[in-house]
């Protein structure tokens, strides 16, 4: 399915709850031209535009925002996030788009582009780090308290080891995994949330090991590493690992400048001198 912009706007303007949606056209004859979306497809664009305008929202969030790159051959990924980036700048409207490690895509497409965004990494939790380990449970805790059964008879942190395995420490993934397994309880009657019913309705293998591939990828993308840093560095005209912090260049009296027979300016160390007195 190939991404519309016209469908996009139009859902924009039924989030805002704008009447009339059906009737709008971005061609209207107010003198002002239209948003540059009209010349890839969307008539609503300038209706958007007004409504972000005067209803003045404090940020616009665009989930499944990957969806932009499923577009025609012949156009570019640039143009997709050249029309919110115009968008926002005519309306003042801060834009976050929310997506998976596909939208990385549109990360480095121009340096205008570039300067303009911030990225927010949302990371899985990782079992080899203690800190992430320990957020983790309490993660687990917190769901825990949450569970239609009593809390006394549901421990799941006991069994955070197979529930971090089949949720790859996503915790997007655990929450629905969680649900269905609820579900699965209720239905066959079941008094608690067993680890049979969790496995009944974990991801299998297979889908977790394609998960995982593909966030220790997107992982990797994300954090620079040191070579990428060197590599910048000398193509920035940098010498590699001259970063540190210089010393600070210390003054010293050059011996043609100092007067024959006057000493060079010094702290001379200090001593307690005791004094005895004696008395007839």
């Amino acid at each position: 399915m190939r991404f519309s912009w016209r469908d996009y706007f139009s859902r924009l303007l039924v989030a805002m709850d704008e009447p009339l949606i059906d009737a709008k056209t971005g061609r209207l004859a107010t003198g002002t031209p239209p948003a540059r979306s009209i010349a890839i497809g969307s008539d609503l664009s300038y209706a958007a535009e007004q409504a972000l305008r005067y209803r003045r929202p404090p940020v616009v969030f665009v989930d499944e925002a990957q969806h932009l790159a499923r577009i025609a051959s012949g156009r570019r990924l640039s143009d997709q996030l050249d029309v919110i980036k115009s968008i926002a700048n005519r309306t003042g409207t801060v834009h976050v788009l929310l997506g998976t490690y596909e939208f990385l895509a549109f990360r480095n497409l121009s340096a205008q582009l570039s300067r303009r965004c911030l990225d927010l990494h949302f990371q899985r939790y990782r079992a080899d780090a203690e800190a992430e380990r320990q957020v983790f449970q309490n993660v687990l805790l917190t769901f825990q308290k949450q569970l239609p059964f009593p809390e006394a008879e549901v421990d799941l942190v006991a069994m955070w080891d197979f529930l971090y395995e089949r949720s790859v420490g996503c915790v997007g993934i655990l929450k629905e995994w969680l649900l269905r397994a609820c579900v699965r309880s209720i239905r066959h009657g079941a008094p608690t949330l067993t680890k049979e019913n969790l496995e009944h309705t974990a991801l299998s293998i297979s889908q977790c090991e394609k998960i995982l591939a593909e966030s220790r990828e997107g992982e990797m993308r994300l954090n620079d590493g040191e070579d990428a840093r060197m590599r910048f560095r000398t193509s920035a005209g940098l010498a590699p690992g001259a970063d540190k912090a210089a010393k600070p260049a210390t003054t010293t009296t050059s011996a043609k400048t100092a007067k024959v027979g006057q000493r060079s300016p010094h702290r001379d160390p200090i001593r307690e001198v005791g004094v005895a007195a004696a008395y007839a």
